[in-house]
């Protein structure tokens, strides 16, 4: 059945949310997005049992939950400041959230400890904790309840480039293997586009547009919208000469990284890049737009025989290059490079 949220108004001091309606399908990964202040944190926070609606009914599998208490609703909620219990260990802290889940709850803390890594965790205190150590033990407290609906405010806020990329597979791997409903607030069009079979754009307290990645990015559905998600519509730049810098293909997409006057020369073929980020870019290239996308390089990862690219072009996208292909010592952060499609 899902989650049903209809005509939920809540108010917030001088903001006011709403009326927001929304519907999840069981299974369903719904990302938000909005501008600061859109509302995104407060819709969590009513739908945990944390602020009291003024107006609206929110249904969870069939049931009414808009009065009960946090405790009582089936659930998970992992905030955008990981709040341990600093006086117990990681074991402790996940145990508590197994509590709320009953038996239920208690049965599975060893499938979701084993899922998030955190066997050699498991005595630590949350002290001595990484950010993303923190993030996984906090999202472990979360699951551990069994919950029907799994809430996350900006999980990837505040970590490092290694640390999102690691706790986005992760959170993949969650979905698929639990299939739990879930809502995430993020700022980061990369997560939504990578993660998210459906997207819901939030400005101003209400829900403006909710549907699948590329159509919400591609035709939004008010001026509002468009002018929220116009860094990740791209527009076309002149087309660069393939002399000048070291090109690279990623389906159909090409990397050039220029280098100045020491141009590097050579062809590599990346294998991967996140699918739906270059559906986006094949959808506003192919309706108009020519040439190259320029863009920044802010984070090169070396994966052994690969090389994780992080480029920023109003989104961040992310793509593997094979190494032994070619010399990639052009691509570097800070370096600016341009994205080109190529139709095949």
């Amino acid at each position: 059945m899902g989650l049903n949220v209809e005509a939920l108004e809540v108010h917030a001091g001088g903001f006011h949310l709403g009326p927001l309606d929304l519907s999840l399908e069981n299974d369903e990964y719904l990302i938000l997005i909005g501008p600061n202040g859109a509302g995104k944190t407060i819709t969590l926070e009513a739908i945990a049992g944390l602020r009291q609606p003024a107006a609206g009914r929110i249904i969870l599998d069939g049931r009414d939950i808009t009065d009960c208490p946090p405790d009582q609703r089936r659930v998970g909620y992992l905030p955008q400041e990981t709040l341990l219990f600093p006086h117990l260990s990681v074991r402790r802290n996940i145990l508590y959230g197994a509590h709320r889940g009953g038996r239920r709850g208690r049965d599975r803390v060893a499938g979701i400890t084993a899922l998030l890594g955190l066997g050699p965790l498991m005595d630590r205190m949350p002290a001595g904790l990484s950010g993303g150590e923190r993030k996984r033990v906090g999202l472990g407290r979360a699951l551990a309840c069994a919950p029907a609906l799994l809430l996350l405010d900006e999980p990837m806020a505040a970590l490092d480039p290694n640390a999102r990329a690691e706790l986005r597979a992760t959170l993949g791997a969650i979905h698929r293997e639990l299939g739990t409903t879930t809502i995430h607030v993020t700022h980061s069009f990369t997560e939504a586009l990578a993660m998210g079979s459906r997207i819901g754009v939030m400005i101003g307290g209400r829900l403006l547009q909710s549907g699948l990645p590329n159509e919400v990015f591609s035709r939004p559905a008010s001026e509002d919208v468009a002018q929220f998600i116009r860094p990740a519509i791209f527009e076309a730049s002149d087309t660069c000469r393939a002399a000048e810098a070291l090109t690279v293909v990623a389906r159909g997409l090409t990397l050039s990284a220029s280098n100045g006057d020491n141009a590097a020369d050579g062809v590599a073929t990346a294998p991967r890049m996140v699918a739906s980020s270059s559906a986006v870019i094949h959808e506003a290239v192919s309706n108009g737009a020519k040439g190259a996308l320029t863009a920044r390089v802010i984070a090169v990862e070396p994966r052994g025989a690969q090389l994780e690219v992080t480029v920023n072009l109003g989104i961040e996208l992310s793509i593997t290059l094979e190494t032994t292909d070619a010399d990639l010592s052009a691509i570097a952060p800070g370096a600016t490079v341009r994205l080109v499609l190529r139709r095949d």
